[in-house]
């Protein structure tokens, strides 16, 4: 292992780069890209440092974000490497056996906030980028980073803003790789190409307060609401894709009532629910269906009175949808691929499920470019993704092995874009 490579994702982890949501954030966060430019600059890059705000009518906080550029033989391509070194929060300091922000190492640990998402994939493929450009290579493709400090919040002045600037310059990539945790436990047993999308709603449902021994003095509004959340959950999607699973609704909060006043009827019940998406779904196609789950009065809880379900609002928060991407695997997967096979003995799955990633941006900024993310392992290296370690979590670290295997695989894969010319 390297010692720079080390160097380099400890510096970033020493550095609190919360997403700067607020103006006392946006210094932390924009020392992280200061160590990347450094470093690209060492390596002769040509930098770009994109401020953006507004764009949003809820989310108008500044965002810093990096833009490296290594020009290289046409004939080769261009990949991009877009990644962010914002980060969760770390909830109580205390709980963690370490300073979420110390970098430390612990046996084949490095620990620290942001090691596996994403702070670790940044430094391993900026190391194996200064490598392969210290090699001196007769041919090499084109190179850039694409850097931010908004992924994990709003996500709107952060890498959707860079791919539009990179497209107004005509900066296309013909490949984008990025460094999103992308295996559920050991390294290289996955990469991405693609995600669902992401829709969050309420459903709210009006009733009459009152005593629950007297039911002609109260409408009870959970009545309705648990027919329509059962009408909802029973629906069956058939949208899957090579990798990605079907959509899928699930109700991920409930309020209604008091637990202290058991006698008492409430007048309003809601539940919170998310819908994870195929590209096969649009978002007016998806609250519509809603709607139309609603006004069916055949199937479970049937009996349900329609004044009740009248009651029912269904409202779906638009503003802060993400949508899904899909890049079928082509000749930059199968690069990918084998370079992965190459460093660990096996080839990954080609998969496209999880959470939502700044890939989503870039099919309508460059939809001819070809995407695929590979990162570390989501459960920060650990034997099981039950430990405490895992990306968000407490104790968030990542393998020091699995770095190195990170930054060998991203290494190879410059190397075979080389040699496929």
């Amino acid at each position: 292992m390297s010692s720079s490579l080390l160097d380099l994702a400890q510096a970033l982890i020493r550095v609190p780069s919360l997403t700067p949501v607020t103006p006392d954030l946006l210094p932390a966060a924009s020392r992280s890209l200061d160590l990347l430019q450094a470093f690209a600059e060492s390596h002769h890059g040509s930098c770009e440092r994109l401020r953006f705000n507004g764009g949003h009518a809820r989310w108008t906080y500044e965002v810093d974000n990096l833009f490296a550029h290594w020009p290289g033989d046409r004939e080769v391509g261009h990949i991009c490497f877009i990644g962010h070194t914002d980060i969760v929060p770390p909830g109580d300091s205390a709980s963690w056996q370490s300073d979420p922000f110390s970098g430390e190492i612990v046996g084949d640990l490095l620990m620290g906030r942001g090691a596996t998402d994403m702070k670790g994939a940044v430094a391993a493929f900026c190391y194996s980028l200064g490598t392969f450009l210290d090699e001196q290579p007769s041919q090499r493709p084109t190179v850039s980073l694409a850097i931010t400090t908004d992924e994990e919040w709003a996500a709107v002045n952060g890498t959707q803003r860079v791919l539009d600037w990179m497209r107004r310059k005509s900066i296309a990539p013909d490949y984008v790789l990025i460094g999103e945790p992308s295996s559920p436990e050991t390294f290289g047993t996955h990469i991405k190409i693609g995600r669902r999308g992401s829709l969050n709603g309420v459903i709210r449902a009006e009733g009459v307060q009152g005593h629950a021994a007297y039911p002609d003095l109260f409408v009870n509004p959970n009545r309705s609401l648990i027919s329509a959340l059962a009408r909802i959950q029973s629906h069956i999607w058939d949208d899957s894709l090579e990798g990605m699973p079907a959509t899928s609704v699930e109700i991920t909060a409930y309020r209604s009532g008091d637990f202290n006043q058991t006698a008492i009827i409430p007048s309003t019940a809601e539940a919170l629910w998310n819908i994870r998406f195929t590209p096969q779904q649009s978002v007016g196609a998806l609250t519509t269906l809603m709607g139309k789950l609603l006004e069916d009065k055949s199937g479970p809880n049937k009996g349900t009175s329609a004044g009740a379900m009248a009651a029912l609002e269904v409202r779906a928060n638009v503003d802060s949808v993400s949508m899904p991407y899909y890049s079928p695997a082509a000749s930059f997967a199968q690069v990918v691929i084998d370079s992965v096979a190459a460093t660990t003995g096996s080839a990954p799955i080609v998969d496209a499920a999880g959470g939502t990633t700044d890939g989503r941006f870039v099919g309508a900024a460059f939809p001819n470019a070809q995407i695929v993310e590979l990162g570390l392992p989501e459960n920060g290296g650990h034997t099981t993704s039950t430990d405490r370690g895992g990306m968000h979590q407490i104790d968030e670290c990542c393998s020091v092995s699995d770095l190195l295997k990170l930054s060998e695989a991203y290494g190879r894969i410059l190397e075979r874009l080389v040699r496929r010319t």
